[in-house]
């Protein structure tokens, strides 16, 4: 396996055979649940043969599109966590920790990832006092 796939599943804080994958994703995603909830899991599947410059390429900028789109950001990442298959074993690892590990690995910030990859929606109001957006008059 690619030296940087593995130094992000590295940081797996589990992992079990794929084959109890139903089983330990659901027990997964209820303990990293919050107040009776349960977590989000998003499952990626590494080919045996997979690179880092491909899971750049292909898959990163995917991830970081959902995690945007669900409005799973920094810092808790919503307490998603990623179920990775890779060969015959499945790690789990919390986005909080994938994500800055990705953007580490990469040579970027995750502020740069969610700038490049993510849905490009503003997060605050726009705050334009040159051209405010005018609003139709009431009506009677």
């Amino acid at each position: 396996m690619d030296a940087r796939l593995a130094e992000l599943l590295a940081l797996a804080f589990r992992t079990v055979r794929g084959a109890e994958a139903n089983e330990a994703i659901a027990a997964v995603r209820a303990e990293e649940g919050a107040a009776g909830q349960l977590a989000r899991s998003v499952e990626v599947v590494l080919l045996p043969d997979a690179t880092w410059s491909w899971f750049a390429h292909n898959v990163l900028p995917r991830l970081v599109y959902h995690l945007e789109s669900v409005k799973a950001r920094p810092p808790d990442y919503g307490r998603l966590v990623f179920s990775v298959f890779a060969g015959e074993k499945l790690r789990f690892v919390r986005a909080a920790d994938f994500v800055p590990g990705a953007a580490r690995l990469s040579g970027v910030t995750v502020g740069d990832l969610y700038d490049r990859h993510g849905t490009g929606e503003l997060r605050t109001a726009v705050q334009d006092r040159e051209h405010p957006l005018l609003l139709p008059a009431k009506r009677k």
